[in-house]
């Protein structure tokens, strides 16, 4: 589940999520969960601009796919991801893979940008660059993406990593938000929470 609410330009964001593991190897999933907290406290905590984020997070740690909720946010290890990427979300949805050879690097905080990017996505953010090109501006994102100034994209949290690297930017510093972005968070409330993970996915079908 992702609720967020908005008075007086505070902004208190609350995830309850699901973890599982469907890949073939094992993992310390309680280390991943503290992982997790970790690293989205560390980026929807503080201001963006004229607003102020909060964030109020819940994590479980499944055993069985039977166990999934359809109200909840899942993170997913699972053995390949197209591209080998370390990770894939549903856009506006409510499922974050993440690509298991990457999974322990999310744990030890060698990645730390990876789970609070992908949440960005069930938040509604797209890149807020052109695929593949450097300063550039993406033309299917939303208005208030493509507004974002060249600066803004190479410092954001929502570019992907090459864009900062290729801005020789640090990746724990590559980690900002916009106050245009949460401006399109608040237009996008009313649409989250779309359950993609468990209706368009077989693996779920199969078990209900």
């Amino acid at each position: 589940m992702i609720s967020v609410k908005e008075k007086d330009l505070f902004v208190l964001i609350n995830i309850d999520t699901d973890i599982i593991n469907t890949s073939a190897t094992r993992f310390d999933l309680s280390l991943l969960k503290d992982a997790i907290i970790s690293q989205l406290n560390r980026v929807y905590n503080g201001p963006v601009g004229k607003y102020k984020l909060q964030l109020s997070i819940h994590v479980s740690i499944l055993k069985k796919i039977s166990q999934c909720s359809p109200q909840k946010i899942l993170f997913q290890i699972v053995d390949t991801i197209p591209g080998n990427n370390p990770a894939e979300a549903d856009f506006k949805g409510l499922r974050i893979k993440l690509n298991k050879y990457y999974v322990n690097d999310i744990i030890s905080g060698k990645n730390i940008r990876t789970i609070p990017h992908e949440i960005g996505h069930l938040l509604g953010w797209d890149h807020p660059h052109a695929k593949a090109s450097y300063e550039s501006v993406n033309l299917t994102a939303h208005r208030l993406e493509q507004e974002l100034t060249e600066d803004e994209r190479k410092n954001n949290l929502m570019s992907q990593t090459w864009y900062a690297q290729k801005a020789l930017v640090p990746m724990d510093k590559a980690v900002k938000l916009s106050e245009k972005q949460i401006e399109l968070l608040l237009l996008h409330e009313i649409s989250l929470n779309k359950n993609r993970h468990l209706n368009y996915f077989l693996w779920w079908k199969k078990i209900v």
